[in-house]
């Protein structure tokens, strides 16, 4: 994922846009399997904005993960934007740019975007995949696909910190 800024630098351009796909096949984030189904897409701009070198990169992919709620699996697809700075040198830890939320490194006229795709599509995960917003789950006793079915469990939702209290009223 490397791209040539030359053009942009030299002036030539004031504006540059590129556009790719980047394969990988499965994240393996604590265990969660996330498979990756396409190619992750991205399409950007490298731009100057108040005498600043800035970036702006939109993603998108679609991965398949199990269902948090009723374990079937789940194919779903995100949309994120990466926005950041240019600076010109190796990426080290400079107090210059801490405010920022990403600094992209670049030398030799060319920028590695690769890692920055990477991690932003990381970041973008939901913590909990659904195969639907309203997916209602398992039965917390029997199992039973509540979407599918319905149970007959009688659900006694009794907050543990307040159990102990029930033994002070008889039941009659």
């Amino acid at each position: 994922m490397i791209i040539d800024l030359s053009s942009f630098l030299d002036g030539i351009n004031d504006l540059l846009h590129f556009e790719g796909e980047l394969e990988i096949d499965s994240l393996n984030l604590n265990g969660r399997g996330i498979a990756i189904v396409e190619p992750i897409k991205y399409e950007g701009e490298v731009f100057k904005i108040d005498g600043e070198k800035a970036i702006d990169i939109r993603i998108s992919y679609v991965y398949n993960e199990i269902c948090h709620r009723c374990l079937k699996p789940a194919t779903n697809e995100i949309k994120t934007i990466l926005s950041g700075k240019l600076v010109k040198g190796k990426e080290e830890t400079d107090k210059e740019y801490e405010g920022y939320d990403e600094v992209f490194y670049y030398e030799d006229d060319t920028l590695d975007i690769r890692e920055h795709i990477l991690n932003q599509v990381i970041l973008s995960l939901p913590m909990k995949s659904l195969c639907n917003f309203d997916c209602k789950g398992l039965c917390s006793t029997c199992g039973a696909d509540l979407n599918n079915t319905r149970c007959n469990c009688i659900q006694e939702n009794i907050d543990p910190r307040f159990e102990k209290l029930k033994n002070f009223f008889p039941k009659n």
